[in-house]
């Protein structure tokens, strides 16, 4: 999973379909966050899968969008850099097997048919993937995109080497072999033990995609990596590893090339980015000719933007005012649905505070008034929200358990409950109106991103703990996420989560840091918690699958590292003149997929109604 842009839920399984009121965009969503419900019936292992085919549009020129937090990196499959900001630039230069569409008004995984010629699943005793690649599909310099791209995903995501490169090893450690074709344009994936979400696997439904494999080698001085085993000395040499940790940050011209229908032409890692066509691109042109990706950190001055026609999109923090006044705008369209994307609080469980005290971990959820959080920041732009009670299902997917519904009244929230908690194992109120027991004083900095929302939440979280006695101080920085959120960094975290279409994305947001928590932020560990979701990883049967994952929300719920606000409704909005067009040249309205882009995710189809 992602933080968010300006923050980074967790979506569906692989293979299944999440219904949205509002995915069709139109003015305003109706239907509520809780309104629809996700496909119980997801494809089996080998179940014949949908191919997408991207339209050939009209040109439609040069066109600009703004969003919150501009991409910065191009190494997008590693815990320090991994975002939700990067993907607008990502989604469109990196290849993926399987790429979201929005389809009849569902989220669906499919088969890029101009990426793939077939995926096919030849053997489930052991699981067999045999992907065949497009013999024009290559990449921008015209190397060939194909085997050797996912025999380098192979390698550095085994259980011992994806924690030398910073990379999520689900699904991945479970790959015993990969075998090349001669013309590097097919790939068999043989795995050792089953994987239900091998869709998500080199693709952007499973919070991955695809690396130029011969540019790595070129930057780690291999000659061939198809020849390199998970314990080849070169392969843990740390130019090897530098190759893939380093060499991809930022947008290197030499190294950030294209397999996708846009390249980059320019990028200053924070306020601008340019795409254009990609001339070597194989598959049908965009609509497009060039994209200026702006950032704007303030939902109202991006709205004004759009009103004023300066710019064609935005994409922004969900903010009530600005829906509001989005809605009676003719010119614009605007998007807000209950999403992916949920807002929390974890508590870094290496601090002696959260680690050696549950009691402390439980009175901070019990002072938290989470309904007062949803009633000020979120009714406005979706009505029938309410506090979230699970952090591995949200309230419109097939599985959702309300598991935290014990924590505390929500409304008003249980500040007598708190002191009592403290009081009756020993915490004493000092005069100042804080708690301490011994040396230890309940006090701490909640760290998040500069953001009006975020800021908002600790004044509600701060206040209402102070009159439970526990002092929560602002850590508030612009780069709270970059910098302090993935080195660990902080007391507790105010972030968000953007989910993919599978649930083993989640995996590396709560396993343990030594069993492929890479985006563990926070420190947690617990073996229970660990044993239930590899299993359910491995796990085929869907609804055994649930039960394994909600034991493993129950646990967390019950160890309260991570504390659930509320699932953050998707917003965007467009000039109504903007459409994205079909085969048939009929335009429909602009779409919404968080795990891939947000509403930039199928730009290249954009056009002018």
């Amino acid at each position: 999973m992602r933080r968010s842009k300006a923050i980074s839920a967790i979506a569906l399984f692989a293979s299944a379909s999440l219904v949205l009121g509002a995915c069709s965009s139109g003015t305003d969503s109706s239907g509520g966050s809780g309104a629809n419900q996700q496909d119980a019936k997801p494809r089996e292992i080998g179940g014949e899968d949908k191919v997408y085919k991207r339209p050939t549009v009209p040109d439609m020129g040069e066109i600009t969008t703004v969003t919150e937090e501009g991409p910065h990196d191009y190494q997008n499959l590693i815990g320090t850099t991994n975002s939700a900001a990067n993907l607008v630039a990502t989604v469109a230069v990196q290849p993926s097997v399987y790429i979201g569409v929005v389809e009849n008004g569902q989220f669906e995984q499919q088969i890029d048919g101009d990426l793939m010629e077939s995926v096919k699943v030849t053997s489930k005793e052991p699981q067999t993937i045999e992907y065949k690649f497009q013999k024009a599909a290559v990449w921008e310099d015209g190397a060939p995109i194909g085997c050797k791209d996912i025999y380098l995903q192979f390698l550095v995501r085994g259980k011992e080497t994806g924690k030398k490169y910073d990379s999520s090893t689900a699904g991945y450690e479970d790959i015993k072999e990969v075998k090349c074709s001669d013309d590097l344009k097919t790939a068999t994936v043989v795995f050792e033990k089953p994987y239900a979400d091998y869709r998500g696997l080199f693709s952007y439904t499973g919070n991955n995609s695809i690396l130029p494999g011969h540019i790595w080698e070129k930057n780690a001085g291999v000659a061939d990596v198809t020849k390199l085993t998970r314990t080849s000395p070169e392969l843990m040499a740390d130019k090897a590893i530098k190759a893939y940790t380093e060499a991809w940050l930022g947008f290197k011209p030499e190294n950030a090339i294209s397999g996708g229908p846009f390249k980059i032409q320019s990028a200053d890692g924070r306020d601008e980015m340019v795409l254009v066509r990609n001339e070597k691109y194989w598959g049908p042109k965009t609509g497009p000719s060039k994209v200026t990706v702006r950032t704007n950190t303030n939902a109202q001055s991006a709205s004004q933007q759009l009103q004023n026609k300066e710019v064609q999109s935005i994409d922004t923090q969900a903010d009530g005012p600005t829906a509001i006044q989005l809605k009676s705008i003719p010119t614009v369209k605007l998007l807000a649905q209950g999403g992916q994307t949920y807002e929390h609080i974890d508590l870094n469980m290496s601090r002696p505070l959260f680690k050696d005290n549950p009691e402390i971990r439980k009175a901070i959820a019990m002072c938290i008034d989470r309904q007062a959080i949803v009633d000020n920041l979120v009714k406005d732009i979706d009505p029938n929200a309410k506090p979230l009670g699970n952090v591995l299902f949200m309230p419109n997917e097939v599985g959702y358990e309300d598991h935290y519904q014990g924590i505390g009244k929500d409304d008003p929230s249980d500040v007598a409950g708190a002191k009592k908690l403290l009081e009756d194992a020993g915490w004493k109120l000092g005069a100042d109106g804080v708690y301490t027991k011994g040396a230890t004083r309940a006090e701490f900095t909640l760290g998040y991103k500069t953001l009006d929302r975020r800021h908002k939440t600790w004044q509600l979280v701060s206040q209402k703990c102070k009159e439970a006695g526990i002092q929560i101080n602002s850590g508030q920085k612009d780069k709270f996420n970059d910098d302090d959120l993935t080195a660990s960094a902080f007391d507790a975290a105010l972030f968000a989560w953007v989910g993919a279409l599978s649930k083993s994305s989640s995996s590396e947001n709560y396993l343990s840091k030594d069993k492929g928590g890479t985006a563990n932020y926070n420190l947690y560990s617990n073996p229970q918690v660990d044993t239930l979701l590899q299993q359910a990883n491995s796990n085929l049967d869907f609804a055994a699958r649930t039960k394994q994952i909600n034991e493993a929300d129950k646990l967390m719920a019950a160890d309260l590292h991570t504390i659930p606000l509320f699932q953050l409704p998707d917003m965007a909005a467009t000039d109504a003149s903007i459409g994205v067009c079909d085969a048939s040249g009929k335009a429909g309205d602009v779409t919404y997929l968080n795990f891939q882009g947000g509403q930039t995710w199928n730009m290249w189809a954009w056009c002018k109604r």
